[in-house]
């Protein structure tokens, strides 16, 4: 039977499918962004083949951790007032990770490491060393992380199969996989290519996801050993220097005012999909959008074409700036999005919000 996002199960491996293969990957990615209302916290994760469980076990968790590095303060309350390494800040992550914990799932002396490591490496976004815990402790430790992050009971973790597997590489990757979901609670939800023993379900995909991922080219494969995490909602993304620049330089703008970063836009069309956009002012009807290179791929500027069209329609208007127009010439991005917002605003179109 087909099942709804939220009622796939977590602990477990499972193969999703729903749609025709050729389009699945324009489904999930549509599917997870915006992240849905309701189920875990996911995340993806793009494997390649491995010889050993140990080595597949060592380079999930290692792709974690890092995530859950780059995610700092978002999962521990009042983080975001602890100002580095120097001074009081290790011993007061400390304290904060172990009163996060008490109460709860997570297990103090884990989190307060991790909380550690997050202070000494605040903007790194590289592997970390390995830890003291063993694997099984970090499993589970990390699972809870990202579901505290985006405030969820639960995570799960959407596996891209490797294309070509070997016999014995499959052995492993199934084998690595049902230890995770056992060890961590997540769900190991996995994409791609049929694996033996593995339970396939169908997820029930809403007609108007298939009619817009039927409509893109297919993607490109996803890189190997790489996590892809959902933006927080109302924050500029942890990982993204770009946002994190337009941020700082928007706080000192007076005029600045009124804006979210990476809020859903739930269409009053049920035959489209929700819509997350980088930065909105609601009111002004003004969305921008920062694009990396990612934008680039032939995918990727069909959707923010669809996307854009559908704004507009909506009454919105789409500011597109690239990574390297706000790095080289942020003032410029700066006085376009300025200008925008005072005209909107002198003919009263900044009263009330969408």
């Amino acid at each position: 039977m087909p099942f709804a996002w939220g009622d796939l199960p977590v602990g477990r491996v499972l193969r999703i499918a729903g749609v025709d293969s050729s389009i699945d990957a324009n489904v999930m990615e549509l599917l997870l962004d915006p992240l849905p209302e309701t189920g875990p916290a996911v995340v993806t994760y793009a494997a390649a083949e491995c010889d050993s469980l140990p080595e597949l076990v060592g380079s999930i968790l290692r792709e974690l951790e890092t995530l859950a590095i780059g995610l700092f303060p978002a999962w521990l309350p009042e983080g975001e007032k602890l100002d580095g390494p120097g001074g009081a800040g290790m011993a007061a992550a400390r304290v904060l990770a172990m009163r996060m914990a008490s109460g709860t799932r997570h297990f103090g002396p884990f989190l307060a490491e991790l909380a550690c490591h997050a202070i000494q490496h605040q903007g790194a976004f590289a592997p970390r060393p390995k830890r003291a815990f063993p694997a099984e402790v970090r499993a589970a430790g990390l699972a809870r992380v990202i579901a505290a992050t985006f405030q969820r009971e639960e995570a799960a973790l959407v596996v891209h199969v490797p294309e070509k597997l070997s016999p014995h590489g499959e052995t492993v990757f199934v084998a690595g996989c049902e230890w995770l979901a056992h060890q961590s609670g997540m769900g190991v939800w996995l994409v791609g290519r049929e694996l033996k023993r593995v339970e396939t379900v169908h997820l029930l995909v809403p007609p108007p996801v298939t009619r817009l991922a039927a409509e893109l080219p297919s993607p490109e494969a996803p890189p190997a050993e790489s996590v892809g995490v959902p933006p927080l909602c109302g924050r500029p993304a942890r990982y993204s220097v770009v946002e994190q620049a337009v941020e700082r330089a928007l706080g000192e703008c007076p005029w600045a005012y009124g804006r979210t970063w990476n809020q859903t836009y739930a269409s009053p069309d049920p035959l489209f999909v929700p819509i997350r956009t980088d930065l909105m002012w609601a009111a002004e009807k003004c969305v921008v959008e920062l694009d990396g290179p990612e934008h680039r791929t032939p995918a990727r500027m069909e959707l923010d074409r669809l996307r854009d069209r559908h704004l507009e329609r909506a009454g919105f208007t789409v500011l597109r700036f690239t990574n390297e127009q706000v790095l080289d010439d942020l003032p410029a991005v700066l006085r376009r999005i300025r200008d925008f917002l005072l005209g909107r605003r002198s003919l009263g179109l900044n009263e009330g919000a969408v």
